[in-house]
C-alpha cells in the first residue's frame, strides 16, 4: 500500500518544460517546488549545479498550478543581466508581460537596456509574444486579435495549463478594456479568475469592467 501512495505522489508531481534564451534546456538547472496555497498554485524556485546565477522569467511572479493533464509546465530561465536573451521575442513578451501587470521579473539587466528592446520588439509569429509586445506599444486595438487568439490556444488545449491561461486572459482583458469594449473585457478577467480564484487584481479589474459595461449588479 505504502508503495503505491508513494507512486500516485510522484505520478502527481508538476512536471516543467525549462528553456533558456536561445530556447535549448539548461544544463545543471533544476526547478523546485513550495508548498501550494489554498488555491492549488505554488512558487517556482530554479536551482543550478553549475557557476551560472539563472534567474526565472517566466511563468509570471515564478507561480503556477499544476496542468489538468499530463503536459509540462513552461518555464523560461535566462542568466542574470543576460542583455542577449532580450532578442528572444519568448522571453521579452514574458518580461514584458510582468511588467504590465505587476509582476517584473528580477533580470539582472540593466532597465535602461531593458527599455531599449521592448521598444525595438522583434518581430514573432507567437499570437501571445504579439499580442504583448503590441500591448506594450500601446496599440491596444492591435493587441486584441493577437491576445484573443493566444488565450483561445491556451484553453484548447488537450492539457490546460494555468500559467499560461491566466495572464493571457488578463492581458487580453486588458487590451479590450482600453479599446472600451467592457463587456469581453469582463468575461476575460472572469476567465482568469477561474484559474486564481483568489486573485485580488483580477477580481478587481473584472469588477471595474462591469461596472463601466454598466452592470455593476454583476459583479
Amino acid at each position: 500500500m505504502r508503495l503505491v501512495l508513494v507512486f500516485l505522489l510522484a505520478a502527481a508531481a508538476p512536471r516543467f518544460d525549462v528553456t533558456d534564451a536561445r530556447g535549448k534546456k539548461p544544463g545543471g538547472v533544476t526547478v523546485e517546488v513550495g508548498e501550494a496555497a489554498e488555491d492549488g498554485w505554488f512558487h517556482l524556485k530554479v536551482q543550478t549545479k553549475g557557476k551560472g546565477s539563472p534567474v526565472l522569467v517566466w511563468p509570471l511572479a515564478g507561480l503556477a498550478k499544476s496542468a489538468d493533464g499530463p503536459g509540462e509546465i513552461p518555464v523560461i530561465v535566462i542568466e542574470s543581466g543576460d542583455v542577449k536573451a532580450l532578442v528572444n521575442p519568448r522571453v521579452l513578451a514574458s518580461i514584458a508581460a510582468g511588467e504590465m501587470l505587476g509582476f517584473p521579473p528580477a533580470t539582472g539587466i540593466d532597465a535602461g537596456e531593458l527599455a531599449k528592446a521592448l521598444v525595438s520588439f522583434p518581430e514573432t509569429d507567437d499570437p501571445f509574444a504579439k499580442g504583448v509586445a503590441l500591448l506594450y506599444a500601446k496599440k491596444p486595438a492591435q493587441a486584441v486579435e493577437p491576445l484573443g487568439r493566444a488565450l483561445k490556444e491556451r484553453e484548447r488545449r488537450l492539457t490546460r495549463v494555468p500559467s499560461e491561461i491566466y495572464p493571457a486572459a488578463m492581458l487580453y482583458g486588458r487590451a479590450l478594456t482600453e479599446t472600451q469594449k467592457f463587456d469581453e473585457a469582463a468575461v476575460a478577467f472572469l476567465k482568469a479568475l477561474k484559474q486564481r480564484p483568489s486573485d485580488p487584481l483580477a477580481a478587481r479589474l473584472r469588477a471595474d469592467a462591469l461596472v463601466r459595461a454598466g452592470k455593476p449588479e454583476a459583479r
